[in-house]
Parts: C-alpha cells; sequence; structure tokens
C-alpha cells in the first residue's frame, strides 16, 4: 500500500493550563498541507522501517506499528519504506504524519476494523500531533493532543514555508515558556471567525505562544515583505510560514524568497492528514 502523509501547520497555539504530571495543555488549530511524505506498507514477518536520516528503532513509524500490533495482537510484521519531504526537525509534523500514515495502512492491510476511536488510542502513544494526523483538514486540538474538533475546511489559501536553524528542545522550549509566562490567547477568535464563515478574518488572529523564543528574525522579516495574510511559527519552530490569499501569490513570492537565498516550500491547506494512493 502507498500512502501520503500530510504536514501540519499550527495556525494558533496557546498553552491554556499544566496536567499534574507536567504535561501542557493546549488549545490550538492545527491545518494539514500539501507537503507529504510519501510511505510503502506492506505485510512482513517483522517490523522493518526504511528511512534515509532515522534510525529504525527512533523512527516514529516503527513505534507506531509497534503499538499497532501490541493492541491488536496480531503476531506479523511490517516493511515500511519512507520517501521524506517534509524537513526533519521543522516543528511541521513529519514524524508524526508518518505514524499516523503507517496506523491506517496496518488497519486496512490487516483488516483489523479497529474504529476511529481505538486509532486514537495507539496513535496519542505515539505521540502528541499523531491523533490529528489520523484525520488531518482544519480542526482544533486541545488536551495534549487528544481532543480533536474539526472545523469547516480552509480553502483556497496556500501557504509559504521557511525553515531557518535547528529545532531546540521543545522541553527546554516548554521551561523557558513557563519562566517567561508568555501567554497568549488567539484560538478562540480564530475559531469564532472561522465557525462564522470570516475565513479571511480568521487570519489576523493567528499566534503562537512559542513565537517570541522560535523566532529567526531573518525569516520572519523575509515573510512579512512579502505582503501575506500573517507569519507565524509552526509548533515550537524552527520553521516559519506565511499564508496567502492564492496559489500565485504563494508562488510569487516562493520566488522571490529564493532570490534572498532562502529554501521556502509552497503548499495548499488540504483537507485530510493521510491518503491512500494505492
Amino acid at each position: 500500500m502507498i500512502i501520503k502523509a500530510y504536514a501540519k501547520i499550527n495556525l494558533t497555539l496557546d498553552i491554556i493550563g499544566r496536567r499534574q504530571d507536567g504535561y501542557h495543555i493546549l488549545d490550538s488549530v492545527f491545518q494539514s498541507i500539501g507537503l507529504f511524505d510519501e510511505l510503502e506498507v506492506e505485510k512482513s514477518d517483522k517490523i522493518s522501517v526504511i528511512c534515509d536520516g532515522v534510525k529504525e528503532d527512533k523512527n516514529t513509524a516503527f513505534t507506531a506499528a509497534k503499538e499497532f500490533f501490541k493492541v491488536t495482537g496480531i503476531v506479523s510484521g511490517a516493511s515500511i519504506k519512507i520517501k521524506k519531504n517534509i524537513p526533519f526537525l521543522s516543528g511541521l509534523g513529519g514524524g508524526s504524519a508518518d505514524a499516523a500514515a503507517v496506523i491506517v495502512a496496518l488497519n486496512k492491510i490487516y483488516g483489523a476494523g479497529l474504529s476511529s476511536e481505538e486509532l486514537k488510542k495507539i496513535a496519542l502513544k505515539c505521540g502528541a500531533d499523531v491523533p490529528f494526523c489520523l484525520t488531518g483538514g482544519t480542526a482544533r486540538v486541545g488536551g495534549i493532543g487528544e481532543i480533536i474538533s474539526p472545523l469547516p475546511d480552509i480553502k483556497g489559501v496556500w501557504a509559504v514555508i521557511i525553515k531557518q536553524g535547528e529545532k531546540q528542545s521543545t522541553a527546554d522550549m516548554y521551561r523557558r515558556l513557563d519562566e517567561e509566562n508568555n501567554a497568549i490567547a488567539t484560538t478562540n477568535k480564530f475559531v469564532d471567525c472561522i465557525l462564522g464563515g470570516n475565513q479571511n478574518a480568521a487570519f489576523s488572529h493567528t499566534g503562537n505562544a512559542f513565537f517570541s523564543l522560535a523566532s529567526d528574525n531573518n525569516s520572519v522579516k523575509a515573510l512579512e515583505s512579502q505582503n501575506p495574510m500573517c507569519v507565524s511559527v509552526s509548533g515550537s519552530g524552527p520553521s516559519h510560514f506565511a499564508v496567502f490569499p492564492d496559489r500565485n501569490s504563494a508562488l510569487g513570492a516562493s520566488r522571490r524568497l529564493k532570490k534572498l537565498g532562502f529554501e521556502p516550500y509552497t503548499a495548499s491547506f488540504e483537507n485530510c492528514g493521510v491518503s491512500i494512493i494505492e
């Protein structure tokens, strides 16, 4: 089976609390984008993952397969080959997308018949963003990633993404965020606009609690110079993105950014997290 695993961006990301176990509670709008990894998943007698740049046992796809067989009790394996297009350690959810794609593929290949809730339980064991990546599209995501409320699809707009610099430790970023008490609240306003049918107005309410900690000034200034609808950071960085009203304006911005020495990715907004090709 060949399956696409789509990246995501955080259109908003608020930290609204902390659980007793130390995990932070999020309120965020996630959006799937048309930047994807391509996976080939087949039955096998053991779990194997081929993916350049990631050790097999450290790959979230390996973890996802292991959890799937553990939960279902199926005694078998999977051969997984991953063609990476989503940049590593970018805040775009590439590893989470791959894990979600493996869970979806194995459920179909082995005819396990797991419900969406059962799939989500497996996904959450693989990472906080994996449950969203199972279905993708546009959604409000809460808790530590397990509370997913689909929103109306955002249509027509495109994103231009720049990954500049190295990803910092997520735990360290949360620690710094706690120290600075850098709380913002954009999700409610963004969601109200989307539910009210005011898609363009929603982009005046993008925001990310990590923005001041994760931002690369060169990337931000370069993206802002292209007159986008908004500029923000995805996850805890290091990828920054700008949203444009249509494909042509996004492609034009991307061409100009390349002339400035950047290596941008241009992607549509997508209404799914994984899609089966064959």
